[in-house]
């Protein structure tokens, strides 16, 4: 590295400070998120789709928040926030830890999530208002390393050391220490980080704005593209056609939307079979990472076994074994023999579908028909129907073998996210068609404009809340995201120039959102396919040799954990060096290369399911990670007013608000469709790998046609 020792001393004690609470809040994070997914499927036993709804909220939450909490920062200040920040995320780790329902799950991570959301802007402009543009291309590569340190060290030594010897709520708990204790540093040692001279400010940003106009100043950007569309359509018929085609074509698509009903669908890896009273119920769920072959567990009270094959090919060396330990309870004395066992073990292998449907031109109550080879579709006239016949639907269901372990519960959960309709697209156009009425009220008074706001905006929840057939989730969520439309009615729109660079800065971040799809798969599909398909033992084998060869006498496994652990080991090692080589390249050409590395990375996962080239493609995706994200934030963090660094830097997280909403709900479905149904994982890569090569094109195509005179600039 060229960067001499006094280069680096310019980084005040306060930088230092803030590296170490990234480090614990993201080591805290990456800990719990490199075995969440495994842990709601397996111990809590939550669909892969169900886990795939939580995570594609919660992330988007932790991205989406800063825009409003870095706004709050730079107005009420960075201490107070971060104060908040880790009271919440605390507090919300703790209550994950104490849950066990689905709900209670989905409530306390959106209380961490708040808090997340609420840390990231604020470390972020902390990094931004302690560097210049001598040291910021290094001063983020030490602040993306001590991320990836955490992300190192937590989910290697951390995680596993706790599940395997405490229990799994303690890999939850450890975090809730971890974040919590940095109250304490906040409190006593953070101090507020060194604003731009009051002279070098703009004139109308000297005086403190109120909260309500922090507010909609918050909102400023990401409305941006709306505020452009109004203001042509004001002076253009051609603005008004397109205006009026959008909102017509956002609202007839999501009509048609709305109206049909999507349908759940259940993949099923377990048989049953009555035995001498005793219910047996068995799953294949191959987990090679796992140091058991076999997971028994007995309800003697109730009468059932549960078996849980994590190596199904290995179950007639276990047959003794297993035997041993049903035989030595009073109650099975007698099990089955181990040629039902196999046949039981064959049948769950080959995974049954249950689809489930709301008919409503349906004559009969409901109907069961086989749709496939292994696949059944469950139609029901309506939810009350359903209800009606309830246990008539349930028996006829379980008297299928491949579906005897079902319960009523599980149904019950089917059948009403079957009952409920999708709202997005229609959302979207109600959003879009109430924006441009309040955003094209004319010049009339404030006290005109925010009462056409408020008239607009209260048709606008009235009808989320008397459409029928909407979870009380997508009310809510919508019904918070609707009132982000009054902050138009403060927009000051005498200098649009301004609009228009902050609809280039958007469209930058949603290009770039791409890659982000990318990475976090990382945190479900990959780690669902390292599960069932990567076979680890060239490597345990490899790394037991040289442990013997060194004297210690320990045994190590690969485990899922270990995923995100490559991914940060590596970036520990070759970020530094990274951000040395492109400290002074252009931000965008630095970016495309990261991203076609990372592309790369994840079309090497469909050559092969072998150990060593999953470890090489997630070694390349890496690469590219390290070498595109830290330019990313740095240029942002540079060219940002310094007054508004947070909020500026809140918007820079919008990349994860949609990576990780498209990465979360899109990975899971597309992963059971392509990979549980069709057994098909290399197409599942090539896909992503698509998207991948869809973001570098935006990218080159936004440096050719969009960039404005600061894109250029150095960092």
């Amino acid at each position: 590295m060229t960067d001499s020792p006094q280069s680096r001393s310019k980084f005040p004690p306060l930088y230092w400070l803030v590296v170490v609470f990234e480090f614990f809040e993201r080591g805290s994070y990456y800990g719990v998120m490199s075995v969440l997914s495994i842990y709601m499927v397996d111990v809590l036993g939550f669909a892969k789709q169900d886990v795939g709804l939580i995570k594609g909220t919660i992330q988007p939450l932790l991205y989406f928040l800063p825009i409003i909490s870095g706004a709050l920062a730079d107005r009420f200040g960075y201490r107070r926030m971060l104060l908040i920040a880790f009271g919440l995320l605390g507090g919300g780790y703790f209550l994950v830890a104490q849950a066990t329902g689905y709900a209670a799950v989905f409530l306390s991570l959106v209380v961490m999530g708040l808090g997340a959301g609420t840390f990231k802007p604020i470390i972020s402009g902390t990094i931004a208002r302690c560097t210049d543009k001598t040291n910021a291309t290094l001063g983020f590569g030490i602040f993306y390393w001590s991320i990836n340190l955490g992300a190192f060290l937590f989910p290697l030594i951390l995680v596993p050391l706790l599940r395997d010897n405490v229990g799994w709520d303690w890999v939850i708990l450890a975090a809730a220490i971890g974040t919590g204790t940095m109250l304490l540093p906040t409190f006593f040692l953070f101090r507020e980080p060194p604003k731009a001279e009051p002279e070098a400010e703009p004139q109308d940003q000297k005086k403190k704005p109120s909260l309500l106009q922090t507010l909609a100043n918050a909102f400023e950007i990401i409305y941006s593209p709306l505020v452009l569309l109004t203001e042509w359509a004001r002076s253009s018929t051609t603005g008004r056609g397109l205006a009026a085609f959008i909102a017509l074509a956002l609202l007839a698509v999501g009509s048609l939307q709305f109206v049909s009903r999507p349908g759940t669908t259940h993949v099923w890896a377990g048989m049953a079979i009555q035995h001498e009273g005793v219910l047996f119920r068995l799953s294949a769920q191959p987990n090679l990472s796992k140091a058991k072959d076999f997971e028994l567990k007995v309800d003697a009270e109730a009468k059932t076994v549960n078996l849980r094959l994590y190596r199904p090919d290995r179950l007639e060396i276990n047959a003794a074994a297993l035997r041993k330990e049903l035989g030595e309870m009073a109650a099975f004395a007698k099990p089955p023999e181990m040629q039902a066992w196999v046949k039981l073990r064959d049948a769950a292998v080959k995974k049954t579908i249950l689809d489930v449907q709301i008919d409503d031109n349906l004559v009969t109550t409901h109907a069961i028909d086989e749709s496939g080879s292994n696949r059944l579709l469950l139609r029901i006239r309506s939810s009350a129907h359903y209800h009606a016949q309830r246990e008539q639907v349930l028996g006829v269901l379980m008297s299928d073998p491949r579906l005897a372990a079902l319960s009523g519960e599980i149904l019950d959960d089917l059948v009403a996210k079957a009952s409920q309709r999708s709202f997005l697209l229609l959302f979207v156009g109600l959003l879009f068609l109430v924006g441009l009425l309040v955003l094209g009220l004319g010049p009339t008074t404030a006290r005109n404009r925010w009462t056409g706001a408020l008239a607009s905006l209260g048709v606008l929840l009235a009808l989320i809340w008397l459409l029928p057939d909407l979870s009380i989730f997508a009310r809510i969520l919508t019904s918070v995201l609707s009132l982000t439309l009054l902050s138009m009615a403060a927009f000051e729109r005498k200098a649009m120039e301004r609009f228009a660079d902050h609809a280039r800065f958007l469209l930058m971040i949603v290009i770039y959102s791409g890659f982000w799809v990318l990475y976090f798969q990382m945190f479900d599909s990959v780690l669902w396919y390292v599960q069932a398909y990567v076979d680890p033992s060239s490597l345990n084998e490899s790394v037991n040799a040289a442990l013997a060869w060194l004297g210690l006498d320990f045994t190590w496994r690969f485990g899922v954990e270990m995923v995100t652990v490559v991914n940060a080991f590596t970036i520990i090692l070759l970020q530094l060096v990274v951000s040395n080589l492109v400290k002074n390249t252009r931000a965008l050409p630095t970016m495309i290369v990261g991203i076609s590395l990372g592309t790369a990375g994840m079309a090497i996962l469909a050559i092969s399911s072998g150990i060593w080239i999953f470890f090489l493609g997630i070694i390349i995706f890496s690469i590219g990670e390290m070498t595109a994200h830290p330019k990313f934030i740095s240029y942002v963090g540079q060219t940002a007013p310094k007054s508004r660094v947070a909020m500026y830097m809140g918007y820079l997280f919008l990349y994860g608000v949609i990576g990780s909403s498209i990465g979360g709900v899109v990975g899971a479905n597309l992963y059971v469709k392509f990979v549980d149904e069709l057994n098909q994982p290399r197409t599942l890569w090539l896909i992503f790998a698509g998207i991948g090569v869809a973001t570098v094109i935006g990218l080159l195509l936004f440096d050719r046609f969009a960039k404005t005179d600061q894109a250029d600039l150095d960092d």
